[in-house]
């Protein structure tokens, strides 16, 4: 799929811890740390691609690990499959689009975020 330069690895690691760090501080924003640096450094399908599984044991460690899992599972089980086919529908369009393109979108949506 795409291959990850030596010179590219250490700052990839990086990313990942500092995103880490800001996941375990407040709880949230491993995805959008991440991805805003790797969207610079790599093209925006290789840093969704390198998300996917770190996001989801996060997210899932962090509803099991919390104290109200049974509120919460009744109250969020309807944005559970939209965020499946969001992502299933989100990855198809970041794989068949033109990565310039691609880039700037994910630029947009990262500022909209953090406004």
């Amino acid at each position: 799929m795409f291959d990850l330069s030596p010179a590219i690895l250490p700052a990839v690691l990086a990313t990942f811890f500092g995103a880490g760090l800001v996941k375990g501080v407040t709880g949230m924003g491993l995805p959008t740390v991440a991805m805003g640096v790797l969207g610079a450094l790599i093209s925006p399908l290789a840093a969704a691609s390198l998300l996917i599984v770190p996001s989801f044991i996060t997210n899932v460690w962090q509803l099991f690990a919390g104290p109200n899992f049974g509120p919460l599972l009744r109250r969020l089980w309807p944005m559970m499959p939209a965020v499946v086919a969001g992502t299933l529908i989100g990855s198809k369009w970041i794989a068949g689009g033109d990565p310039e393109v691609t880039t700037t979108l994910l630029g947009i949506a990262l500022s909209v975020y953090s406004a």
